[in-house]
């Protein structure tokens, strides 16, 4: 089957459409493709326009240059090593000022039956792929590049090349608007796939304002098969021999064929009495056969010469046993009476082989040859009907195992079609119930335990998808204690005035440099026991170590100078408008609360009981934080939410999976989210600060060890302390 490759993008209609950036789409003859461009900046300024015109005209020079012989992968990797290098030099001479994270772009190739694409910053990049069910499965290809790539710079743009197969019917659409959050899913699934690209774009354009900004390009993939007859199109016919919905539709009937086909043991015999038969001169009809056929009463011969030579083996060997039996006995108490005893047992034994022996020797050669036939054939009966069993059990555990392989696809394909329509808890039922099935698959073969995991990654990938993980494989290691102190650990981290601070499990704090990726020790403590917080403001640093002790760091002489005295009750502390506020759980002989301090000069004063009105226990609580309002993590996950000392009516929403070992929580009066650090699943989960509703997690296998975290949400960045280890992720939610 030969695939055409058919596209349409949109370009504005009248003079008052916004233009915001560019949506290119050039034809490649010679291979029956296209190359696309797909870019715009979050502010237009003299320097975005600069910045577009190279893109625009490095994709167009690609174009030109991708020939009938050109190899697609090998021609795209130069293209974007040319890119990379060209915006990296244009940045390092100064032609725009523009931050990477205010650039969205993404730039591909299609040809033929291939695809190959990448991009950075935010786009909605959909890819619908057509199966043999006629169902479409509904991949986000921009959140793979998002996920691969965790911190973009100019020195390389495009970092991550995505890249797959064609097909017949599959689509692919990127534009600059959510899609899915603009258009009913539903109708967004059946404009691509029934329109061709001209009218889906076209008919897309509709549901958005007419000077609204639109960069949308459309690539479907047509079957030439289809043939056009008299007012409709029909789909030329698979040959049957080909078609695998005919073989499962006539495999039953087959086995049913088979079966009346198979030996039976009742014929068999009717077959045996009837040749064995005698006739009036005392000679059956088989030996009469036997006499004509010499080749095969030669074979029979030495069959039948062959049972008597084992036969003849097993009496030997059983006179030697009995002999050697009869040797031993002798030499013990007793001989007289136990050899009589076995003469009298040998004497029948013996006597009934030697009978029998005799007759043997004495039968005529007919009635021999037809013993050994009878034996030979009663052999080739048992080997033949253990054979049919042991096939007949294969053939009924492979129907078994397809029928299963097909209830977990049917589940998986309608859990899909769940999450197309935002039924997230049908699809997770269902997932769940997929999932139950793929661990009760056997995987008795290296194929089948290939195909189990497969299914399981498949399976993970989907229930990732709804769970809005964000797995990142890399994240930038931004530096390491241990390369300026051996066995040290990170136990606290803030954000200072744009400097990055650890306190270290030795006592000291260090400052992060960003231009050298290195710590240097800018505080000392007096004794050796380890911080557990910190927390800053107005360029004050705080630290409340593991015996209770509170500290001022003094950048001057680098020193840690104690404020109060030891109370190993606080576990966490928070420093907000001019007082400093420390957390303390319920015991069984304290109740749980928070305590504001005053702070004058180098000394705390003033203590105060914070909370008037509450109905929550605070005996797991494990972090706190401040914005105006203060918010409590309890080690379950659960966070309450208190203002002016009472208690407030507020939850966050469920979390899969669940949290269950809770230990930080972050934000601030600027941020609209709420931040969780749970090490035990290594992972960070955002919350909508106003509703509690769950927003994203963001986990990686590098974060080991967690133990506080600190976002710049200006800065697009989360900072992560592992460890000894600091690293860093770019969040995708926030824009």
């Amino acid at each position: 089957m030969h695939a055409e490759i058919k596209g349409a993008t949109y370009e504005p209609q009248t003079p008052d459409e916004h233009i915001r950036g560019i949506s290119l789409l050039l034809p490649v003859q010679e291979r029956g493709g296209f190359v696309f461009l797909v870019a715009y900046t979050k502010k237009e300024t003299e320097d975005a326009e600069v910045l577009l015109q190279v893109l625009m005209e490095q994709t167009r020079r690609l174009a030109d240059s991708f020939g009938k012989e050109s190899n697609p992968q090998h021609r795209f990797e130069q293209f974007l090593g040319a890119l990379n290098e060209t915006l990296a030099q244009y940045v390092r001479e100064g032609r725009w000022q523009i931050p990477i994270e205010h650039l969205h772009a993404l730039v591909g190739i299609v040809s033929t039956t291939e695809m190959y694409l990448s991009g950075t910053g935010e786009l909605g990049v959909l890819f619908l792929h057509k199966k043999p069910s006629q169902r479409y499965q509904i991949f986000n290809l921009f959140r793979g590049l998002q996920t691969e790539q965790s911190l973009p710079t100019w020195e390389k743009t495009f970092a991550i090349v995505l890249d797959g197969d064609l097909h017949s019917g599959d689509v692919f659409c990127v534009s600059d608007k959510d899609l899915q959050r603009a258009i009913p899913p539903d109708e967004l699934n059946h404009i691509l796939s029934s329109l061709p690209p001209v009218g889906a774009v076209q008919k897309i354009r509709q549901y958005f304002a007419l000077k609204d900004s639109l960069l949308l390009t459309i690539l479907k993939v047509a079957d030439e098969s289809v043939v056009q007859t008299t007012g409709f199109q029909s789909s030329a016919t698979p040959q049957s021999s080909l078609s695998v919905e005919a073989f499962n539709s006539t495999e039953e009937q087959t086995d049913r064929l088979l079966g009346d086909q198979r030996p039976k043991l009742s014929h068999l015999v009717k077959k045996v009495l009837a040749y064995v038969q005698p006739t009036s001169n005392n000679r059956s009809r088989i030996l009469k056969e036997l006499d004509s056929q010499g080749s095969f009463r030669d074979l029979l011969r030495r069959s039948a010469r062959f049972g008597l030579r084992i036969t003849s083996f097993l009496l030997r060997q059983g006179k030697k046993t009995v002999s050697k039996w009869f040797q031993l006995l002798k030499n013990k108490e007793g001989r007289t009476r136990v050899k009589t005893h076995l003469e009298l047992k040998q004497r029948p034994f013996q006597g009934g082989f030697t009978s029998l022996f005799g007759r043997i020797r004495t039968a005529p050669a007919s009635t021999k040859y037809l013993v050994g036939g009878v034996v030979v054939a009663a052999v080739v009966l048992v080997v033949g009907i253990s054979t049919l069993s042991k096939s007949q059990a294969r053939a009924a555990e492979e129907e078994t195992y397809q029928r299963q392989l097909a209830s977990i696809q049917d589940l998986m394909e309608r859990a899909a079609g769940a999450v197309i329509y935002k039924d997230e808890n049908q699809a997770r039922s269902l997932y769940v119930n997929a999932q139950t099935l793929i661990e009760s698959l056997p995987s008795n073969t290296p194929e089948r335990e290939e195909h189990v995991q497969e299914l399981k990654h498949d399976l993970q990938t989907a229930l990732n998808e709804i769970r809005h993980l964000v797995t990142i494989p890399n994240p930038p290691l931004l530096a390491d204690l241990e390369t300026l102190t051996d066995g040290v650990f990170g136990n606290a981290l803030i954000l200072a005035s744009g400097n990055l601070l650890v306190a270290g499990s030795d006592g000291r704090v260090y400052q992060y440099h960003r231009q050298e990726k290195r710590f240097d020790t800018i505080a000392t403590a007096t004794n050796t026991n380890s911080p557990i917080a910190m927390s800053q403001e107005d360029g004050r640093t705080y630290l409340l170590s593991s015996d209770g002790n509170i500290s001022s760091v003094s950048f001057e002489d680098q020193t840690l100078n104690t404020l109060s005295t030891q109370d190993n009750r606080w576990i966490d502390l928070v420093a907000y408008a001019n007082r400093l506020y420390l957390l303390r759980p319920s015991t069984e002989t304290t109740e749980g609360q928070i305590v504001r301090f005053n702070i004058s000069g180098s000394t705390l004063d003033g203590e105060t009981d914070w909370i008037t009105s509450r109905t929550v226990a605070l005996d797991t609580a494990v972090s706190f934080t401040i914005d105006g309002n203060v918010y409590i993590l309890m080690q379950d996950g659960s966070v309450s939410r208190f203002a002016n000392g009472s208690e407030e009516g507020w939850n966050t929403s469920m979390v899969d999976p669940r949290l269950t070992q809770a230990r930080k929580i972050w934000t601030n009066a600027e941020s609209a989210y709420l931040y969780i650090l749970e090490p035990s699943t290594q992972r960070i989960v955002v919350f909508l600060k106003e509703t509690g509703a769950f927003v994203v997690q963001y986990r990686s296998d590098a974060f080991q060890g967690l133990t506080d975290f600190v976002v710049d949400e200006s800065g697009y960045t989360i900072y992560v302390l592992a460890g000894s280890k600091l690293y860093s992720i770019a969040p995708s939610h926030l824009e």
